[in-house]
């Protein structure tokens, strides 16, 4: 019983590691494709390494004399692991989208989730004590109670613990229970061992195992006290006024010279100018009122990805006639951008938490306007970037509708993949395709990553008539300043796609287009 419930926890302590080891590395690196296969990568590599490991020293040392400090160790080097995140995450950061989480990920874990595999074979070495014609009965139900335990600890911290607590002091916490379960060991009867004469467990090997819970637990109540107070600024000096970690984000709300902001991980999404709570101080939520010169008499807007609410306020604000249903994926988001950013309750607006693609297959609703605000600078949601998506948008879009997106790309040269990618694939279900690169009319420099706007339409809209609707505001409908400049912005060059993916549901290959350097 107790080798069960020491297996079980240690197995349930490697997976929690396991999904946090994303969430560590997602504020330097982002929460790409590249950073879930690093984690899993450099785990999977110890887990292989840990095993043999494991087995040789369950047969060199036994299993009794080695299990307590093998789990002591793994609890001392898990307590010390956010010291080692906050020395190597910002250097790991400049080797790359794919090299860093990788490097990271190896100094950060790979100790403790090595000495956390050498369990489960100490583990079956004590099994064998019942005998060998039970060996094989003793090993399954080990190795089943070893899974048992990472099922439970995965769905303990994906749905539980990560939504409630930090991620410090959640992975310091692992390491106390770590700590706590070695001394579990010093109740495994050396008998257990087969071949081993009771006297090999003596007070050498007692003590080890007290001196390395000792540390761990020093080093876990030294760690949490360190961290169990968060910093109140961030790296510019801004004010944290808001921070949680949930099931898709790590969230900070700041606040610095009557700005707010809103970040997701290392991204901003939102920035709000105080001294009226409705203005953008980030260019693309102001062009994305674009949309209007394609459907000037829109009254339904629909606006997946809510952030701070930048757009749908504005929209509510600027446009009476309007109503304005917002979807958003995160719970949370929604109750920041209710409690920081002053989203209104009114009866023209309508939030939904709901994924931005169910939503769309499931919703009666018809829309003239549907602005797509869900992609980052470092990581899109692949299902929301597809020709089945885009053609699932024009489902729902009225007759002579408008599609409005931002992506984060170059316009030209080796950093624009993504955004051809897109276009390509935006093409392939509109008739005509609109793109406004952030910008471009100042500077005209195409190599460099930039918010673009790209309106999609079957409208028959004429570049005259667009470009006169932008300078005129809409008749003076849009109060946007400096609207009547976006026109310069408009790109007119032929869009090179030869070379690019056309996005599916089978093939969306978007953490690889992203050039984010």
């Amino acid at each position: 019983m107790i080798l069960n419930a020491i297996v079980f926890l240690c197995g349930a302590s490697l997976m929690g590691l396991e999904l946090l080891g994303a969430r560590v590395l997602a504020p330097s690196m982002g929460n790409s494709i590249f950073v879930w296969g690093s984690v899993i990568s450099s785990f999977m590599i110890a887990l292989s390494i840990g095993y043999w490991l494991g087995g040789r020293a369950a047969d060199r040392y036994g299993s009794t004399h080695s299990l307590g400090v093998v789990i002591g160790g793994a609890g001392l080097a898990t307590a010390l692991s956010p010291l080692i995140s906050d020395a190597c995450l910002e250097w790991t950061a400049t080797l790359g989208p794919r090299l860093g989480p990788l490097v990271a990920t190896t100094l950060i874990f790979f100790v403790p989730a090595l000495l956390l595999a050498m369990v489960s074979p100490m583990g079956v070495r004590l099994a064998a004590a019942k005998g060998l014609s039970r060996i094989g009965r003793s090993a399954g139900s080990l190795y089943a109670v070893s899974t048992a335990g990472s099922i439970v600890g995965t769905l303990t911290t994906s749905f539980y613990l990560i939504p409630l607590l930090q991620v410090k002091p959640l992975i310091v916490s692992i390491g106390l229970l770590l700590t706590l379960v070695s001394l579990l060991t010093l109740r495994l009867s050396p008998e257990a061992e087969p071949g081993r004469p009771p006297h090999e467990l003596g007070f050498r090997s007692t003590s080890v195992v007290l001196a390395i819970s000792l540390l761990g637990a020093l080093a876990s109540f030294g760690m949490l006290l360190n961290v169990q107070q968060p910093a109140t600024t961030n790296a510019s000096g801004e004010q944290i006024l808001f921070r949680a970690d949930t099931q898709y984000h790590q969230i900070t709300v700041t606040e610095s010279k009557n700005i707010r902001r809103l970040h997701f991980d290392r991204s901003t999404q939102s920035a709000i100018d105080l001294r009226d709570g409705y203005t953008s101080v980030i260019g693309y939520p102001n062009y994305l009122h674009l949309a209007l010169t394609v459907k000037p008499d829109a009254k339904r807007v629909l606006v997946l990805g809510l952030g701070g609410g930048a757009i749908t306020k504005r929209m509510w604000r600027d446009y009476p006639d309007m109503r304005i249903d917002s979807v958003e994926i995160d719970p949370v988001v929604v109750d920041v951008a209710k409690r920081y950013f002053g989203l209104p309750e009114d009866e023209r607006l309508t939030t939904t938490v709901a994924d931005a693609r169910r939503y769309i297959q499931s919703t009666p609703e018809t829309y003239d306007i549907i602005i797509v605000d869900a992609y980052y600078a470092d990581s899109l949601p692949f299902h929301l970037t597809t020709s089945e998506f885009f053609s699932e948008l024009k489902g729902r879009l009225a007759p002579d509708g408008v599609i409005a997106y931002n992506v984060i790309s170059a316009v030209g040269g080796e950093k624009s993949d993504l955004f051809r990618s897109m276009y390509r694939t935006a093409s392939g279900v509109y008739d005509h395709l609109w793109v406004f690169p952030i910008g471009i009319g100042g500077d005209d420099s195409v190599n460099a990553n930039r918010n673009i706007i790209v309106l999609a339409t079957d409208a028959d809209v004429s570049k005259t008539e667009l470009l006169a609707r932008i300078k005129s505001r809409l008749d003076g409908r849009v109060s946007i300043g400096g609207f009547e400049n976006f026109g310069r912005d408009l790109w007119t060059d032929v869009v090179p796609v030869g070379d690019v993916p056309e996005l599916t549901d089978e093939f969306a290959p978007t953490d690889s287009l992203i050039n984010v350097n």
